[in-house]
């Protein structure tokens, strides 16, 4: 294991020259990325009612309309549902911690019932579906034998299971953020259960988040070390889920889970190699799977008298520190925003913190997924493709040049050809919850201000 963890800075020295430098700020913006940030705020959080929120519960981060925008509106397949219903909670928890605007409430409990559906709807604690809906709702069922019959009380509804740890990360940041910074008492303890039972689900099957079946899904190994090497981005996950199960519950075995994690499995260890890059080949997710699972450590201090918790707070801050040394220069405005909660420990310099609010500024409002082949740019290439073998440029583009998807903080910024989600042609558009999630913690943290 050791030998192991020692090769792992190798890889990560091996990838920092190629490609890196900074953002192509010299390209020109586009025309809807110039209202100030609080306006771009607005209107984002208007377009999830207008688009985003159908009336059965539940957050459609892509959705289709043919008709366009007065059009009809269809409900896209979409694979990351808890994910990213995860990451708009804790965004919605940061704009009342930031404004105090009672919406912020409202719309954190739409997100805990829409969660609630997801679990609810497979038929078992602690397990979820990566997207539900009523039977009818989607255009086509993508990989028909994966899909099932909603459970007891759901009759009439269809889902689609394999749950990974892409949800798990989002999950635990969007419940640790309830429990960090709303009052609600609806939202607590309904943060409180989900959090205690996917604990419950997670570590009672030996740190594997298994399907209805009782099968591993493709990636619910959520093991600290697998084959002697540290996984970083489990280590996080584990940590942050007990630490919301524990205080969100106050039960003892959560606690005791901590504890083991800490002093027994090495969990605190692994957070050393939250991402990993070779030759200049990386998977972004990975990164930012570990910025949301660390997020609340960072947002606030351990609590006084709680040893443990301090530990896993200075580990968290040089795990986030890693990261943004390693991506320094690409303006990831998420990932600048949590490390932000614990500024200089974790890594925020002055620069990250002025390339994001650049980076927020370009965001473009048009969320109309369509290509985006920058090829006929004149720009120098890295002399290495991506880790999906795609060209690659040997600066990052800004946020306005990715591909509008999910949540453009886990998209590798230096590829030439970006990929789109859900096809183009203009009908299909993605939410801005990607957005949201960087600027609403910078509110509240006094980085932004309403006149930004």
């Amino acid at each position: 294991m050791q030998r192991a963890a020692l090769l792992l800075p190798v890889a990560l020295a091996a990838g920092c020259a190629l490609p890196g430098g900074a953002l192509y700020l010299d390209l020109p913006a586009p025309p809807t990325s110039a209202p100030p940030l609080a306006e771009k705020a607005a209107r984002l959080e208007a377009d999830l009612d207008a688009f985003h929120l159908p009336p059965w519960g539940a957050f459609s981060y892509r959705v289709h309309l043919p008709g366009g925008p007065e059009g009809e509106r269809v409900h896209a397949y979409e694979s990351d549902q808890p994910a990213w219903t995860g990451a708009l909670l804790a965004a919605e928890c940061e704009r009342w911690a930031a404004t105090k605007d009672p919406a912020a409430v409202e719309r954190a409990r739409t997100l805990l019932r829409a969660l609630t559906t997801l679990t609810a709807v497979t038929g078992q604690r602690g397990h979820y579906a990566r997207t539900a809906a009523p039977a009818g709702s989607f255009r086509r069922e993508v990989q028909p034998e994966r899909w099932r019959d909603g459970a007891r009380g759901f009759e009439g509804w269809r889902w689609i299971g394999d749950p990974s740890r892409d949800q798990a990360a989002g999950i635990v940041h969007g419940l640790a953020a309830v429990l960090d910074l709303l009052e609600d008492p609806f939202c607590r303890s309904r943060a409180a259960r989900l959090a205690g039972d996917l604990a419950d689900r997670v570590f009672g099957r030996g740190l594997s988040w298994e399907d209805e079946t009782g099968e591993e899904t493709t990636y619910g190994d959520l093991r600290p070390y697998i084959w002697g090497l540290p996984i970083g981005v489990n280590g996080a996950i584990l940590l942050g889920l007990a630490d919301a199960a524990d205080r969100g519950t106050g039960e003892e075995r959560h606690r005791r889970r901590l504890e083991r994690l800490v002093e027994e499995e090495g969990a605190l260890d692994t957070l050393r190699w939250p991402t990993i890059r070779i030759l200049g080949k990386e998977n972004w997710s990975t990164a930012n799977m570990a910025a949301m699972a660390l997020a609340s450590f960072l947002r606030r201090p351990a609590p006084e008298g709680d040893p443990l918790r301090a530990r896993i707070r200075e580990a968290a801050a040089d795990s986030m520190r890693r990261i943004l040394d390693l991506h320094r220069g690409e303006g990831n405005a998420f990932w600048i925003a949590v490390a932000a909660g614990a500024g200089e420990a974790a890594g925020a310099t002055a620069r990250d913190l002025e390339d994001a609010r650049t980076q927020l500024r370009r965001y473009p409002l048009d969320r109309r997924v369509a290509p985006l082949d920058h090829g006929a740019l004149d720009l120098p290439r890295a002399s290495l493709g991506s880790k999906k073998g795609r060209e690659q440029f040997v600066r990052p583009l800004p946020v306005d040049m990715l591909g509008p998807n999910s949540f453009c903080w886990k998209s590798n910024p230096f590829e030439v050809v970006q990929e789109t989600e859900g096809g183009g042609g203009g009908e299909t558009r993605v939410s801005g919850a990607d957005f949201l999630a960087a600027y609403w913690p910078l509110r509240r943290l006094g980085i932004l201000g309403p006149g930004d």
